[in-house]
């Protein structure tokens, strides 16, 4: 036979009233980070941060659009290319071999001879015509800009 199920009316909690307890105790329980927050909001105002972030939030569209042109002209671009590239180009140089360099104690200058010699190395040549080529492309970028 059949046993009766007891019958129960279902009540959600009260959110609301679970969120104002919350917020009651959390003075209480999170004491030192909420002094930070107040010390760290004190230095922001101090500094003029608020007032940047506010003007910024205003102004909202305005900045992105402006942001936006920046990063998209050709200046930019280019600039972030070479970044790249120089980026590159330190990522092949042996870190060991500079500093051995620039720390070898030397008691007297090297000779014209030995300098010759140095230069005329085939990784000497390398790095000279290159450092000669970009020299070329700088030189040929001001001319246009003073022509222009």
């Amino acid at each position: 036979m059949a046993i009766a199920v007891e019958f129960r009316e279902f009540t959600p909690r009260n959110s609301r009233n679970d969120l104002m307890r919350r917020l009651e105790q959390a003075p209480e329980q999170h004491v030192e980070a909420i002094l930070s927050a107040y010390d760290l909001l004190q230095r922001m105002h101090e500094k003029g941060l608020i007032d940047i972030a506010s003007g910024l939030l205003s102004a909202g569209n305005t900045v992105i659009e402006r942001v936006a042109d920046v990063a998209s002209s050709k200046q930019v671009i280019t600039a972030l290319r070479l970044v790249l590239m120089v980026t590159n180009l330190l990522d092949k140089i042996d870190p060991d071999q500079i500093a051995a360099i620039l720390s070898a104690p030397e008691r007297k200058p090297h000779s014209l001879l030995t300098i010759g010699k140095e230069a005329m190395s085939e990784d000497a040549r390398v790095g000279l015509a290159t450092a000669v080529r970009v020299l070329k492309v700088l030189g040929s970028s001001l001319r246009e800009e003073k022509l222009a």
